[in-house]
């Protein structure tokens, strides 16, 4: 079982630590535990009972009520409030919660049913929208590297590349392709969620897609452009690229491939800036993305 500290519990809930410790005080909501040196932690099952609270909370039950459920009754209340949420795309919060519990506790089967249902009621594109990217967003996945919990960031990580790499695999080949897109992320890059997204919504829309991944060195992605001619190259950027990273890998690809559309997503202003001077195509949306995969270029 997992320990966490009252900032691990502030940064998975978004609730402030000391709106937790109040609770704690009032309420008796949460029993942390201590360690020899009197350090207060808590467990996996805090962890899902203070995300179970925020739920119930985000719905509107008022705190001092929540503070009188026992363990079942809060239990039913949440298969409620998971039930509604499926009927629509508005309540995700619910579904938001019960994912980070399935994480936390490295409950696959829990983690494989909220998706599946998630993606039956709202499609994969809303699904990622309303339910996986805030999930990543939550445990430090996209663009900032975040240590905290690293186990459970990589577990969701796999469950979440599975997912991805299955609804493409199931994705027909297009016909007569007027666009060829080679993904990639750079060498020092290794989170290529919000690439595998855009693979899926490219081959979508009927585009031919060449998926390279993390870590492509240079000298390989100029070969593979100079063999595959494509008509764009797409790459994501953390928030805080590696010294002079971005400008030497954008000042590269327009110097050796003038002709080639040069796409990419994230980075800090002074990427954005880089990429703007050098004529690279700045995508920060997901309309961005479908507006290029809408242009012909036959």
């Amino acid at each position: 079982m997992s320990s966490y500290s009252i900032k691990d519990l502030e940064r998975i809930s978004s609730m402030k630590a000391h709106t937790i410790r109040m609770w704690e005080q009032r309420y008796g909501l949460l029993e942390p535990e201590r360690t020899d040196t009197n350090i207060r932690f808590y467990n996996d099952d805090q962890v899902k009972k203070l995300l179970n609270v925020c739920t119930l909370l985000d719905r509107g039950m008022k705190i001092s009520h929540i503070g009188k459920l026992s363990k079942s009754e809060m239990a039913v209340e949440i298969d409620k409030i998971i039930n509604e949420s499926f009927q629509g795309d508005v309540h995700v919060e619910a579904i938001i919660n019960q994912a980070l519990i399935a994480i936390t506790t490295y409950n696959v089967v829990m983690f494989n049913e909220l998706f599946a249902n998630a993606v039956k009621r709202l499609g994969l594109k809303k699904t990622y929208l309303k339910i996986l990217y805030p999930l990543l967003v939550r445990t430090g996945l996209m663009w900032v590297k975040d240590d905290l919990l690293p186990s459970q960031e990589h577990f969701l990580s796999n469950l979440i590349r599975q997912k991805l790499f299955s609804a493409i695999d199931a994705l027909p080949l297009g016909e007569n392709p007027d666009q060829k897109w080679i993904l990639f992320l750079n060498e020092e890059e290794d989170h290529e969620i919000g690439l595998l997204f855009a693979y899926y919504l490219i081959k979508q829309l009927g585009k031919d897609v060449i998926y390279l991944g993390a870590r492509v060195p240079f000298r390989d992605l100029s070969a593979v452009i100079s063999n595959c001619k494509p008509t764009h190259t797409y790459s994501f950027f953390t928030s805080n690229p590696f010294d002079n990273q971005a400008e030497t890998l954008l000042g590269g690809l327009k110097t050796s491939f003038p002709d080639v559309n040069v796409c990419i997503s994230g980075g800090d202003e002074k990427t954005k800036e880089i990429a703007t001077k050098k004529g690279v195509i700045l995508i920060e949306t997901i309309e961005n993305l479908t507006g290029i995969l809408n242009t012909s270029n036959a």
